[in-house]
């Protein structure tokens, strides 16, 4: 391996990744899919030009070994206990589903038990960077399906580590005793409780002595010490390397250091991590994929079906509507990146055979390029689904909310959402004595708001007969403060139908939401980020002194245009609009400053302020008591409570006013 060779394949790789990933990006697809296309194109079946396949196969190793270290500190052993429902219940439900039923249709199709559940173990995981990642990239993560998604994720995750220790043992399943699986658990148990106590008691030790040294290069190399040391010490205790990478994580997580580790680590991780899905994509037999094509796309329909009903119904069995469990469902048809490591074990193992491993990979490849897709159409499948199979049956009302109902729900505020902004909202209403009826669809929060005396209702808000429940035809009020977009779309478009009269306020993160919801009948949108910008102009504006009126004034010509001055960067609308704001700025304006008690001001006279006409600031007058001593002469003491009255620019005043701060010894 000449180390020219090795500068032009990493060259090669590099270029056509990036390529491939900026057609993709143009085309707003995902990346992941452009990476293993990409390796795909210059593997040893496409153009074949990457000679040196050790190398890419070695720096892909390094990038699962940091993908799992950045998986692993986002787990928190403490928080797991606060997700069990969703961690514990979801996933191990959707986990064990997904190998029983791959189990019996490889036993249905001849293929003996080992090999089955080697299979199911494969099938049963799914791409926590794809899924993720998708969800974020729509401002999905908070909602049902996004943490329901992230619990399943994180249990797969987990589970993988058994599932490693276990394959060894399935190809000798008829002759292996239960002796032999003890001794090879306990083992493997030994090696993982040794990486857990030097992790736990070692490591962060040394990352706290490294970060007092404060220098960015010492800690970038101490971590990938940690990472690739670890990842090292696993392989010599029999597990992969990944592995070893992946419990580091997940203990030094309850550190205190745990983000500067993750702001190290980061780049490197996705770097390594775009090569590791090129590896894979190089991996697949291009001929062998076009030879065997309709078949393997059977397959991949079959797998996604497994996947997708042993999800959905998991995630219906554990009460959540059907809208969840299908989006979600769709979500997690993909074969994940835990799947190319007990793949390859697998195959080394001899548990899988060339034609099956290429059987395996083509369908993990294209069920993770197709999974972007997928999600981007699930919320409409999920609605036709609704209108198919639910037919308005899904909600069935109990008898609190006949009880509220009975108490006439009339001129209201409903509230949809009951995370912060609904709480707050809700303490609000009730304080002030008027009428609200909350709704939601977390059946968690539900019972926590009725424990609480709220009027709570359990259902989708976007469905008519919820919104039928709620009183919607005679409230006056609707606000929405949940995460789902398309689920307030459909909520604000059925609810001004229902009540033409109504006033709907609508809270989102997605600012290119503002015009659709505006013309769906939303009378008020608020992007979060937006009104922080609102907030942030206000605050400087005030340090500035320019008068409380103005800057309201400035917020509601902002608010009332659906933030377009914001959003319309440069254009003739926002210019007009902010001229008028620019001419109050430059007007004059009166300020008025209190001497108190320990200000330093008290004993001095007019003629040590900062004013005249050098500073551009005049002396009006001084208030003290219930007179005024206007234009006072330049030997007047000043007294504690006085009050001084300032006219001049905005900029002369706040430097006036920050030199009063400051009073002359």
């Amino acid at each position: 391996m000449e180390f020219p060779a090795i500068l032009r394949d990493l060259a090669v790789v590099m270029a056509i990744a990036t390529a491939v990933a900026l057609l993709f990006s143009k085309l707003r697809l995902s990346v992941i899919p452009a990476f293993l296309v990409a390796g795909a194109i210059m593997g040893p079946t496409g153009a074949g030009l990457v000679a040196e396949r050790g190398m890419v196969e070695a720096l892909a190793e390094i990038g699962v070994a940091l993908f799992l270290f950045t998986v692993g500190l986002e787990i928190s052993v403490s928080s797991l206990g606060k997700m069990r429902r969703r961690v514990l219940w979801a996933g191990g439900a959707q986990v064990g589903a997904t190998i029983l039923l791959s189990l019996v249709v490889m036993m249905l199709s001849g293929m003996p038990v080992p090999e089955g559940i080697l299979v199911g173990f494969i099938l049963s995981l799914s791409s926590t960077a794809i899924v993720l990642k998708v969800y974020a990239d729509r401002m999905e993560s908070d909602t049902s399906q996004g943490q329901i998604s992230f619990g399943i994720l994180l249990f797969q995750d987990m589970v993988a580590i058994p599932m490693m220790l276990l394959i060894p043992t399935l190809h000798q399943w008829e002759a292996a005793s239960a002796s032999a699986v003890f001794v090879t658990l306990a083992k493997a148990a030994a090696g993982v409780t040794g990486l857990l106590l030097l992790a736990r008691f070692l490591i962060p030790r040394l990352l706290k002595e490294t970060i007092r040294m404060n220098s960015r290069e010492i800690l970038a190399m101490t971590v990938l010490l940690v990472v690739l040391g670890t990842a090292y010490l696993a392989h010599r205790f029999g597990l992969s390397l990944g592995m070893g990478a992946f419990l580091a994580g997940m203990v030094i997580s309850e550190s205190d250091y745990v983000h500067e580790i993750a702001a190290q680590i980061l780049p490197f991780r996705d770097v390594f991590n775009g090569v590791s899905y090129i590896s894979v994509g190089m991996l697949l037999h291009l001929p062998f994929l076009f030879q065997n094509l309709p078949l393997v796309l059977v397959m991949v329909a079959g797998v996604a079906l497994i996947k997708a009903v042993s999800a959905g119904w998991t995630i219906r069995v554990l009460g959540y509507p059907w809208r969840v469990a299908v989006v979600t469902g769709i979500g997690l048809i993909q074969i994940g990146e835990f799947s190319f490591l007990l793949l390859s074990q697998g195959y080394r193992e001899h548990l899988v055979d060339p034609t099956q491993y290429q059987f395996l990979l083509a369908i993990t490849v294209l069920t993770m390029m197709a999974t972007p897709f997928l999600m981007g159409v699930a919320p409409a499948i999920a609605k036709r689904w609704e209108q198919l199979v639910v037919r308005g049956t899904e909600f069935p009302e109990t008898g609190e909310e006949a009880a509220i109902r009975k108490t006439g729900l009339e001129n209201h505020v409903i509230v949809a959402g009951y995370g912060m902004n609904g709480k707050n909202l809700a303490r609000v209403l009730k304080a002030t004595r008027l009428p609200y009826a909350v709704v939601d669809l977390n059946d968690v929060q539900v019972r926590e708001g009725r424990a609480a005396g709220e009027p709570m209702f359990y259902g989708d808000v976007h469905r008519p007969e919820i919104l039928d429940r709620l009183g919607i035809a005679h409230a006056r009020i609707l606000v929405l403060a949940i995460s789902d977009p398309m689920a307030t779309r459909r909520a604000v478009a059925i609810a001004r139908r229902s009540n033409p009269g109504i006033f709907i306020l609508v809270r989102t993160r997605l600012v290119a939401d503002v015009d659709d919801l505006i013309a769906l009948g939303a009378n008020a949108v608020i992007p979060e980020e937006f009104e922080t910008s609102v907030e942030i102009f206000a605050r400087v504006l005030g340090e500035y002194h320019v008068p409380d009126h103005v800057i309201r004034q400035q917020e509601g010509l902002i608010r009332s245009g659906t933030y377009r001055i914001l959003r319309e960067r440069g254009t003739a609308s926002s210019t007009s609009v902010l001229t008028e704001f620019e001419e109050f700025l430059r007007r004059k304006v009166i300020e008025i400053y209190f001497v108190s008690q320990g200000a330093g001001w008290v004993g001095k006279t007019v003629g040590d302020l900062p004013v005249g006409k050098d500073t551009g600031i005049v002396l009006l007058a001084i208030l003290r008591g219930e007179r005024a001593l206007l234009q006072p002469a330049p030997s007047e003491p000043l007294a504690a409570g006085d009050k001084i009255v300032l006219f001049g620019g905005h900029a002369p005043l706040a430097a006036a006013l920050s030199s009063l701060a400051h009073p002359p010894r």
